[in-house]
């Protein structure tokens, strides 16, 4: 007490000699005695009391926390318990906590000093998969002190809240017929947008069947890349389209997963020739036509088809542009490989028949003479 405090001996004025400290005493009691020249003394106790001051910042210790909490956690949820002690008295020892109001997380008052930080809503990783959390705590002080601001990390695990999803929702591939067997046909792509083991994607032929076979005897699709192969070679002439359902789904326990439709288009190549359809030779027989001596320009004497050797009779009267006979043809491609034109292969006299390039018809281009020969064999 004598370094804290002086009394002044003549006056008897008692002093402040150091700085006091609120928070080591409170009080503090003096003797203090009087005496005369004459010998005679008295004594006094004087009590001081020491007001507080608000020199001290509230100080923050974090008691628990969970540096990870899993986004399907509830509302509520604590993760983590702080402790906030001013060692000021009075308004100046009362301490408000506050975290940054950017987060979904409140603090909650529990104990005298002691506060909870819990959840306001429920969590989204795919969304926002860390916080920082800030804690402030000032005092009630004129003017009001404030600690060192306390910022923690948390950050949000995974769950499998989320199906697979594919990049497109439906495709379309070509294939052009006669391939080999084992081609990459087209690729599917799916991503997860959760996380680790959650987001891993396998692929899934869906069992399905076409003209009674299995589906997964036409095609075949890659596990790991979504990658779909030809498991035979196709015939345009027999199948012409076809429709396979992919399954992507994700490694999470249970899984997810989500299906897109592909259209397969088997495309045409010109691998099929032309078929005669008329004149029809059946047997090998001889077919003869007779033309009478009266008939008009532009009679009709017959129609050929499929390999067939026709003989026609033409009169010598005929005129320019008499209709011999017509070739009839089909292609079972299709497109421009099912487009069919007519030549004239092979003829004695190319002078007198021609042959019309896109409908077969055998016509005279010129008068038929005497001087002809009886025969004409024409190759088309």
């Amino acid at each position: 007490v004598k370094q804290l405090f002086e009394v002044n001996v003549n006056t008897g004025e008692i002093r402040v000699a150091d700085k006091l400290d609120f928070e080591k005493s409170k009080t503090y009691q003096l003797n203090v005695q009087a005496s005369d020249h004459g010998g005679y003394t008295d004594t006094c106790k004087i009590i001081i009391q020491v007001i507080d001051e608000n020199d001290n910042v509230p100080v923050i210790q974090l008691m628990s926390f969970s540096n990870a909490i899993s986004e399907d956690s509830p509302a509520g949820t604590t993760i983590a318990v702080v402790n906030v002690n001013d060692e000021d008295s009075e308004g100046n020892g009362v301490v408000k906590c506050s975290i940054n109001s950017d987060v979904p997380f409140q603090i909650e008052s529990s104990l005298t000093g002691y506060y909870a930080i819990v959840t306001e809503t429920l969590l989204d990783r795919e969304t926002i998969p860390e916080y920082n959390i800030t804690i402030t705590a000032s005092d009630e002080g004129s003017p009001p002190l404030s600690s060192t601001n306390k910022t923690v990390t948390l950050r949000v695990s995974d769950v499998n809240d989320n199906a697979p999803v594919f990049e497109q929702r439906y495709y379309e591939a070509n294939i052009v017929e006669n391939n080999s067997p084992g081609l990459n046909v087209f690729s599917v792509k799916a991503q997860d947008f959760d996380s680790g083991q959650n987001a891993r994607v396998s692929y899934v032929l869906i069992d399905s069947e076409y003209n009674g076979s299995p589906i997964s005897s036409y095609i075949s699709v890659n596990a790991e890349s979504g990658a779909i192969q030809a498991v035979r070679s196709f015939d345009y002439e027999q199948m012409k389209m076809f429709d396979i359902i992919v399954k992507g789904q994700d490694g999470g326990s249970p899984p997810l997963s989500s299906n897109v439709t592909v259209k397969i288009h088997i495309l045409d190549q010109n691998d099929n020739a032309p078929q005669v359809l008329y004149p029809v030779q059946t047997g090998g027989s001889l077919v003869t036509e007779i033309v009478p001596r009266s008939a008009d320009v532009g009679y009709l004497v017959t129609k050929v088809t499929a390999g067939s050797l026709v003989t026609e009779i033409v009169p010598r009267s005929a005129d320019v542009g008499y209709l011999v006979t017509k070739v009839v043809a089909v292609d079972v491609d299709s497109g421009q490989n099912a487009w069919l034109s007519y030549k004239l292969h092979k003829a004695p006299d190319r002078a007198l028949f021609e042959v019309g390039l896109q409908n077969g018809e055998i016509r005279t281009i010129r008068q038929v003479t005497d001087k002809d020969a009886v025969k004409q064999r024409l190759t088309v």
